[in-house]
């Protein structure tokens, strides 16, 4: 083997090797194998030179089992990598997490950040969805309607203008509720094996499609409760029967 190839081969191995690691982490994640999947974005964060670290911190907030802990994982991207793939969605991560949390206004604010930063998102749909929520839910109703008209023209086609079609044409977003999310998965049989094998553990749930960066991911929610700490205390329950879930808001 030539000098360089051999040069070549010492730069482009370990880059492989990484990857690897990361998609078979990102696979594990939504197969439902969160503990293993957790193990190895652990070890991707001690390299800080990792060029996919952003990314590792970004799922080690959705493996968080307690809102506090996800923030401070969000706020490590949005702070530390603020041009990363994963940015955005940390944005929006650290969005709903206020809005679970009925901080309206630091939704909002975020939010609106992220579309500062991120004007070409590739989640703006959804963006402009909890924004015409958030607004509602804060006696903003007029405002909140223009963002989900402005979804409404902009994605006709998005999962989102659809779940604003009757919060346009009442201006209530009073069904809301708290439910917990047990797994997202890109292949929707996998979504629906996870359903049937809690529908057969007892437990209600339903699959909601979701769009992120241009892929289509199938979440499994299970319950639904009017208050955010009804749906932590859920969690809990499910925590200890093997079943790790984040509390996130529905409609």
């Amino acid at each position: 083997m030539s000098r360089y190839r051999i040069i070549f081969a010492l730069f482009i191995i370990p880059f492989f090797l990484i990857a690897q690691n990361i998609d078979e982490a990102i696979r594990l994640f939504n197969s439902f194998q969160f503990d293993r999947a957790q193990e190895i974005f652990n070890e991707t964060v001690k390299d800080k030179d990792n060029p996919r670290i952003a990314e590792a911190y970004y799922y080690l907030g959705r493996l968080a089992t307690s809102p506090d802990s996800a923030l401070l994982y969000y706020n490590i991207v949005i702070k530390n990598y603020p041009q990363a793939r994963y940015t955005d969605l940390s944005y929006l991560e650290i969005a709903k997490n206020n809005i679970a949390r009925e901080n309206y206004k630091n939704a909002i604010t975020t939010l609106h950040g992220l579309l500062e930063k991120f004007p070409d998102t590739s989640i703006k749909d959804e963006v402009l969805f909890w924004l015409g929520v958030s607004h509602i839910s804060i006696g903003q109703k007029e405002i909140g309607i223009g963002f989900l008209k402005n979804l409404k023209s902009s994605f006709p086609k998005s999962i989102w203008s659809e779940r604003a079609v009757n919060i346009i044409s009442t201006g209530d977003v009073s069904n809301e509720y708290f439910t917990v999310q047990v797994g997202s998965y890109r292949n929707k049989p996998n979504a629906q094996k996870l359903l049937e094998d809690l529908k057969n553990k007892g437990f209600n749930g339903k699959i909601i499609e979701a769009l992120v960066m241009g892929n289509t991911y199938y979440r499994v929610w299970v319950g639904q409760f009017n208050t955010v700490e009804a749906a932590k205390t859920f969690s809990l329950i499910l925590d200890s029967l093997g079943i790790k879930g984040n509390v996130v808001k529905g409609y």
